[in-house]
């Protein structure tokens, strides 16, 4: 059982993480859009790092008022994340190609395609060492 003091350092390691990384990610696509001279890069940049901030700092808040009040529903959470944050990538995707077009698409695609797979290995790699590191204690505590 994780106590609230580790759910609150927890939370905050995880948005240290997120804001981070959405920073390192948005530098490597900057210095990509100067040093190759690849254009048009700036939108869909904004709109993958916004997307990424939002989706992952609303999966920390619920995780844990999700943690603190009833810690057996969490397996439950973690698999509705993962759906929920497809359904809300193919609807930012689809209103993109709504706003730019079919010609814009690529660079849409291929940005936003970098964030929501570092959410992906991010979101999976942090919960698992939480998840293992405490199902070992309370083996231990037994």
């Amino acid at each position: 059982m994780l106590k609230n003091t580790e759910i609150a350092n927890l939370s905050r390691r995880y948005a240290v993480q997120t804001v981070a990384a959405v920073a390192v990610l948005s530098l490597a696509v900057l210095s990509l859009q100067t040093f190759a001279h690849v254009d048009g890069l700036v939108p869909p940049l904004v709109v993958s790092a916004v997307f990424a901030l939002m989706v992952e700092m609303a999966d920390i808040y619920l995780w844990k008022r999700i943690a603190e009040a009833n810690q057996a529903m969490l397996p439950t959470f973690f698999s509705a994340v993962s759906g929920f944050r497809m359904l809300l990538a193919l609807f930012t995707l689809v209103g993109c190609y709504i706003a730019v077009g079919r010609d814009a698409m690529l660079e849409y695609c291929l940005v936003f395609m970098a964030f929501y797979l570092w959410m992906i290995a991010h979101h999976s790699v942090f919960f698992s060492r939480v998840t293992n590191s405490h199902t070992e204690c309370d083996k231990e505590n037994k």
